[in-house]
């Protein structure tokens, strides 16, 4: 007697994925009715076995999905490597589930990705890295007519929206595109300084070549990511990088043995007063509460390795940062105060450019729109790429 593996293999190879029969039921002979023909009443109801390879949930987005699924096509249990196929599903019910997801979880699945991300394991990873990541692009210039492409990393804590004022003093002379916040727009949160880099490496790179000038503005935490996003650069060729960093600070041993001594829980409890004080939207705010934990584990990774290519220029802040409060504050802020240049430039081979902003704090240094354009303006006009 054949197997179900060797039946299974055997259509498999003959036929697309949604047509392969989920099961086999095994009969002593075919029912026909009077007229010769198959007995469809006849046939005895599909037994339907356990497996023993249940693989469960690993995030939020996951649990929701399988919750679908269950629903669907009627089960008590799917786990994350379950092939829709085979647990009892078809075409007319991968219209169905896709029509529930967006029902339930409010996002659409082509058909198409449906039957070629058969597995909800294979789902979540096109959800995260494939329809999630280009939905990261914004384009802050939109009628600019420039040439010339500065990329914008986001902060901790917010999306490149807070880059639109900067972006628009630089319209004129830059196309300025903005990378929102991965851990914002998914409950798949990442804490991998390397591994948010390369994705936003790649998202990047949709919108120029490594051969070309690159050039990334980033404030607080998306000047760290612009640092890591230039390694990888150089680890693959690129040599003409130039990044701008407002008042970014890569953390030494001793801050973040320091830094690690903050309450989290004040910490969320503060942004989140901050936030609504701001008035912003208690979904939004939650996504940010939610993001900040793995946050704070991304700023205290370190950088891949020095910079051998990339030229920085900092602006630094020159007013203490309001927002650490209390004696592990005050420490913060006068370790900061006594690196002038925000341990940069022990991450970098060429010489750093550092711009003070004497009446900046961190909090609110993108606020001095007419400094930093201006220099980020004289920067390109002595490249003599200025082009509108």
């Amino acid at each position: 007697m054949l197997s179900d593996e060797t039946l299974i293999g055997h259509v498999s190879a003959r036929l697309p994925d949604y047509m392969v029969p989920s099961s086999f039921t095994r009969i002593e002979s075919v029912p026909l009715t009077l007229n010769g023909k198959l007995d469809r009443r006849a046939l005895p109801v599909p037994v339907w076995v356990n497996r023993d390879d249940y693989v469960a949930p690993r995030n939020a987005l996951e649990t929701r999905l399988c919750a679908v699924w269950q629903d669907v096509l009627g089960l008590e249990r799917v786990g994350i490597e379950d092939n829709f196929f085979r647990i009892g599903g078809n075409s007319l019910m991968a219209i169905k589930l896709t029509v529930a997801i967006r029902r339930e979880i409010d996002i659409d699945i082509p058909l198409s990705i449906l039957f070629s991300h058969k597995c909800i394991s294979l789902l979540t990873e096109w959800l995260e890295s494939g329809c999630l990541k280009y939905n990261l692009l914004n384009l802050l210039t939109p009628e600019s007519t420039a040439t010339n492409k500065l990329f914008m990393i986001h902060a901790a804590g917010c999306g490149s929206e807070v880059y639109d004022p900067l972006a628009k003093a630089l319209s004129d002379v830059y196309n300025c595109i903005g990378i929102d916040n991965y851990n914002l727009f998914t409950d798949n949160h990442i804490e991998s300084l390397q591994k948010i880099a390369q994705i936003y490496l790649e998202l990047i790179l949709t919108e120029t070549s490594i051969d070309k000038p690159i050039k990334i503005l980033g404030w607080s935490l998306g000047g760290q990511l612009a640092m890591e996003i230039a390694f990888q650069l150089e680890q693959n060729g690129a040599k003409d990088i130039q990044l701008f960093l407002l008042d970014t600070v890569i953390n030494t041993v001793q801050l973040t043995e320091i830094k690690n001594q903050l309450d989290m829980s004040y910490v969320l409890s503060e942004a989140a007063i901050k936030l609504q004080a701001m008035g912003v939207g208690d979904a939004y705010i939650n996504k940010v509460l939610d993001a900040m934990p793995f946050e704070h584990k991304i700023v205290n990774c370190n950088l891949s390795g020095k910079l051998m290519h990339t030229n920085i220029t900092l602006f630094k802040a020159g007013q203490m940062n309001s927002d650490y409060k209390g004696d592990i504050g005050l420490t913060v802020n006068q370790l900061i105060a006594k690196m002038p240049d925000n341990n940069i430039s022990a991450w970098v081979t060429n010489p750093l450019v550092i711009k003070l902003v004497n009446d900046r704090s961190h909090a609110d240094i993108l606020e001095s729109i007419s400094i930093v354009s201006a220099e980020i303006i004289d920067k390109l006009s002595i490249e003599g790429n200025i082009s509108i």
